[in-house]
């Protein structure tokens, strides 16, 4: 029931915005009452951050079970990249990072809650890359930071966030640019 009630409002949320959108509309897609929405979540804002909550999380859980008992080297850090890039350029996510954009300047709790969420949601990239560094010719000597940037290229550091959704970038692009990543990123912190 959580989970169903968490896609239905975020499908709700992505067709109306977050302005538009209300707890009525949203019980009557999910076929509940409103009152099981504000026992659960309180108010709109709640319900909201639980939605981006459950999908960062899903998000790291998804690294993680993609890089159980996976063998660092450049095939797999490209693979890694491309992971990134497919989720960070769904239509899905770039629309609910344009509606979140502006709802953080507005509510203290979503502001709070994405910058411990953005934190968490580079550990899983930060582990991959710290096995990295345990490798023979490789000295990364601030693994968050390289996570920082390593994420950044992949994702062509937000430049398609800003451009209208027919300048998203296609799989073919997305290649390129992470095959690119992966060679500037492991030539970077290689060791003579």
């Amino acid at each position: 029931m959580h989970q169903h009630l968490l896609n239905i409002a975020s499908a709700y949320f992505l067709e109306n915005g977050f302005q538009a959108s209300s707890i009525e509309g949203i019980a009557k897609k999910a076929q509940v009452s409103k009152l099981t929405i504000y026992r659960q979540y309180q108010n709109k804002t709640n319900l909201f951050i639980a939605v981006i909550q459950a999908g960062v999380e899903q998000y790291i859980q998804d690294i993680r079970d993609w890089s159980k008992n996976k063998v660092v080297n450049a095939e797999s850090l490209y693979e890694l990249g491309m992971f990134i890039a497919v989720r960070w350029f769904s239509l899905e996510n770039i629309r609910l990072l344009r509606m979140t954009i502006p709802e953080v300047q507005r509510i203290q709790e979503l502001s709070d809650m994405i910058n411990t969420l953005m934190m968490q949601s580079r550990q899983p990239v930060e582990e991959f890359l710290a096995q990295l560094n345990q490798q023979k010719g490789y000295h990364i000597k601030n693994i968050g930071t390289a996570t920082i940037q390593f994420i950044q290229l992949c994702v062509f550091g937000h430049y398609y966030l800003l451009r209208d959704e027919s300048y998203l970038p296609n799989t073919k692009l997305l290649q390129e640019n992470v095959q690119n990543t992966v060679r500037l990123f492991l030539n970077g912190y290689r060791t003579l």
